[in-house]
């Protein structure tokens, strides 16, 4: 049986919860002896269950497997961060908050039922040995990789420093593939990816774009990206904390000191028991203290990420631009349980230093009564949302479809639907989850250190809030169907490009390149690509046939799909700004890696633009600071 899967079984689920509430059991918790009483009972319950099930049901079962089922399925009832971790899930868990593993330096992701690099970090015996971007990996020590899962490969791939193993590639513009060995050493996965000047600016990047989180070296880190930055004179500062998950709250605690005076509360957490209920202050006086500040946020920006922006807004230190953060402000505990597992569960939620709960309470995506499920700003009909499922084989398929049908940002949009349970989604279920942490009411008012009102809700609202533009269908679809990454990798291969990419643009030539490659059946047989209207005119003439009507609205339909394919021709036109930006983005992840790459996405990227413009203008900052400040309520 494979650990992961949910599996109930009625009698294990609801007794292997209590069975590991008893194993932890805080003796503060229990009100006196019936409640021991009731949990002994329950564990004997448990106990028969599974020597019954093990012992006489119609076919051998692994009673560790019955227990993790047991476990995960009682797991279901909690919030979405109490977890099972298999031994896998741990190791990774590991090496999120370490920033540390044994490895070669690459990311790979599946192509075409073959690993393929996406990303090579600076320095690494990956870098050192010459493995670019793009590079298919067909074999690993002479096995073949073909149809390998991802996971498998990355277990292979990783191993203890020193050791060395030989990967045989196939490169575009090469005509032989070769065989490179690499010897593993430890991989240090920086949290802070570039700290330079831009405009003058000091320009910090730990967001998401660089696969940054907090980890155990983020203070150190930061300290002398800021120092160096101090240095040169900069005039401001722009933390960019944009999609960064978080980490550790310690580090979190430990960036603030970096900006706040000695003495502040940074945030607080409360749990259930006096002991979980804990405040964390700056301890040493800020190195970037009185230097305008600019924090950069969005929708996934998380955890650790929102107590630093917490404190910075709270405390009215800088400014907070972007949009709303994610809102997740639950702590979670660890404990191994048996040799390589590890349990985690929530134990107390975030505040800021005004009160704020930054927990935006649950995250389970609901019907409303009219069969809808509301994600983000968008309502989705539950069963067109199963119809486009089943017509779909393969989960991957399934996200692409959902993406497109309903005009969806990116995949994990599509992967919310995949976490509302039948039940939910047709509206048939009953129980609402009690134990989800639901945060503060909306409408409750806080007070920052400057008198400023701000409200509860959870996550952090920006004091400047900047909407970057949506890309355009056909750029999402281009994307998710991986052509401007495959053309990327075909120019690097057999075209010059400047040693810079302050030196490069997209030009008219390479517009007209990319037109070409893409009218190439053989780089673009994987393209599938309907435009609003054309899937709008297809559930439309789905409802005349259904209705049978389909003879008497033809030659309207026949109208409605001229005016639909003059649009179809016109997408590319109308998106070509955005083409411009993908495609110098994914040729300078090839050629000049994570740094190339991000120097180059902060081309048109508003939010940054915005942040730029204010700290060039010292009036601007100060008023805008002021305004901040203003009281915004009584």
């Amino acid at each position: 049986m494979v650990i992961g899967k949910r599996r109930r079984f009625w009698a294990g689920v609801t007794l292997a919860a209590v069975f590991v509430a008893y194993m932890t059991l805080d003796s503060r918790l229990v009100k006196g002896e019936d409640g021991y009483a009731v949990v002994g009972r329950s564990i004997d319950e448990y106990a028969e269950t599974l020597k019954l099930l093990t012992t006489s049901y119609y076919k051998p079962l692994a009673s560790d497997s019955l227990t993790t089922s047991a476990i995960q399925g009682m797991l279901e009832d909690l919030d979405p961060y109490s977890q099972f971790l298999d031994r896998r899930a741990y190791q990774e868990l590991m090496i999120d908050t370490r920033g540390k593993f044994g490895g070669l330096g690459i990311t790979i992701s599946r192509l075409d039922s073959l690993p393929v690099v996406m990303s090579v970090i600076e320095g690494t015996p990956a870098d050192t040995s010459g493995l670019v971007v793009g590079d298919r990996i067909i074999g690993i020590d002479g096995n073949p990789t073909v149809g390998k899962q991802l996971q498998e490969v990355v277990d292979v791939l990783r191993g203890d420093p020193g050791t060395d193993v030989k990967i045989t590639i196939d490169r575009t513009g090469r005509p032989d593939q070769f065989d490179q060995p690499i010897v593993r050493s430890k991989i240090s996965v920086k949290s802070v990816q570039y700290a330079e000047p831009v405009d003058g600016i000091g320009y910090i990047a730990m967001s998401g774009l660089v696969n940054s989180r907090f980890s155990e070296t983020t203070p150190e880190e930061l300290e002398d990206a800021i120092r160096d930055l101090l240095d040169r004179n900069v005039k401001g500062i722009i933390l960019d904390l944009r999609a960064n998950p978080g980490g550790l709250l310690s580090q979190a605690v430990a960036v603030a000191d970096k900006f706040l005076k000695e003495g502040l509360t940074v945030v607080t957490t409360k749990g259930r028991i006096t002991s979980q209920d804990k405040e964390y202050r700056t301890e040493n006086p800020a190195i970037a203290r009185g230097v305008p500040l600019v924090v950069l946020v969005n929708g996934y920006s998380a955890s650790a990420s929102e107590i630093v922006a917490g404190a910075i807004q709270d405390s009215d230190r800088g400014l907070i631009l972007g949009t709303p953060t994610f809102g997740k402000g639950s702590v979670q505990s660890f404990r191994q349980v048996g040799r390589d597992k590890a349990l985690k569960w929530t134990t107390a939620l975030y505040y800021t230093p005004s009160g704020r709960s930054i927990h935006k309470g649950s995250r389970r995506f609901r019907p409303t009564e009219d069969l809808v499920i509301n994600i983000g700003n968008k309502r989705i009909s539950a069963f067109h949302a199963i119809a486009t499922v089943a017509e779909t084989d393969r989960r991957e398929d399934a996200i692409a479809e959902l993406m497109e049908r309903f005009d969806l940002d990116n995949p994990e949009e599509a992967e919310q639907i995949f976490d509302v349970k039948l039940g939910q989604m047709l509206g048939l279920s009953h129980k609402d989850n009690v134990n989800d942490p639901q945060g503060d009411d909306p409408n409750m008012k806080f007070k920052t250190a400057g008198g400023r009102t701000v409200y509860g809700g959870g996550g952090i609202t920006p004091d400047v809030e900047v909407e970057q533009k949506r890309r355009p269908r056909i750029v999402v679809a281009l994307r998710r169907a991986g052509l401007f990454f495959d053309f990327s990798v075909h120019q690097a291969a057999y075209n010059d490009f400047p040693d810079h990419p302050d030196k490069f643009v997209a030009d008219e030539d390479m517009l007209k390149s990319f037109r070409s490659f893409l009218a190439d059946s053989s780089n673009s047989k994987k393209f599938s690509y309907r435009t609003a209207g054309e899937v709008r005119l297809s559930e439309l003439e789905q409802s005349f046939t259904e209705a049978g009507f389909e003879d008497d609205a033809r030659e309207e339909l026949d109208r409605l799909r001229v005016v639909i394919d003059k649009e179809r021709e016109g997408e590319f036109d109308k998106a070509e700004t955005f083409i411009r930006m993908e495609i110098e983005r994914a040729l300078a992840n090839r050629l000049w890696g994570t740094n190339g790459r991000l120097l180059i996405s902060l081309r048109g990227d508003q939010q940054f633009e915005e942040a730029v413009r204010i700290l060039n203008n010292p009036q601007r900052y100060e008023e805008s600071i002021k305004l901040a400040m203003a009281p915004t309520g009584n």
